[in-house]
C-alpha cells in the first residue's frame, strides 16, 4: 500500500512537472525579492529552487548585521504571520519555502506581504 502511494506520488510530481516549476519559480521569488533591497536592510538572498532566504543587515554593503537585541528576523517574521504569510525566521534572516505548486501569483502576493511587514516594523524601530 505505501509503496503504491509513494509511486503515485512520484507519478504526480513527474506529470505536473513540479521540479521545473520549482527552478522556474524560484528564480521568479528572487527576482521579486531584490526589489526589496531599496529598503536597505537586505544583506543577502540566496537559496535554491523554492527554498529562499534573506538575510537582515544594518549595514548592507559591509554585511553588518543588526544587534542581537534588535532580533528583527523574528520581528518581521512574527508581523508577517501577523498578516497571513507563514515563514521560517531567526533573529537574522526568514526564509520562504512556498509548496512546488507555486504561482506567479502567490509569489506577487507573499512578496506584497513580506514588503508591507517589513515597512511595519521598520517604523517601529
Amino acid at each position: 500500500m505505501s509503496a503504491a502511494a509513494g509511486l503515485a506520488s512520484i507519478r504526480e510530481i513527474l506529470e505536473r512537472r513540479l521540479p521545473e516549476n520549482a527552478r522556474r519559480m524560484g528564480a521568479y521569488l528572487v527576482e521579486k525579492l531584490e526589489r526589496l533591497r531599496s529598503l536597505g536592510i537586505i544583506g543577502d538572498i540566496r537559496g535554491k529552487g523554492l527554498m529562499i532566504g534573506i538575510e537582515f543587515a544594518a549595514d548592507p554593503v559591509t554585511k553588518r548585521p543588526f544587534p542581537a537585541e534588535t532580533k528583527l528576523g523574528l520581528r518581521i517574521g512574527r508581523q508577517a504571520l501577523r498578516n497571513g504569510l507563514l515563514l521560517r525566521f531567526d533573529p537574522h534572516w526568514i526564509a520562504f519555502g512556498p509548496p512546488l505548486i507555486v504561482t506567479e501569483t502567490d509569489i506577487d502576493q507573499m512578496v506584497e506581504i513580506l514588503e508591507r511587514s517589513i515597512k511595519e516594523v521598520l517604523r517601529e524601530l
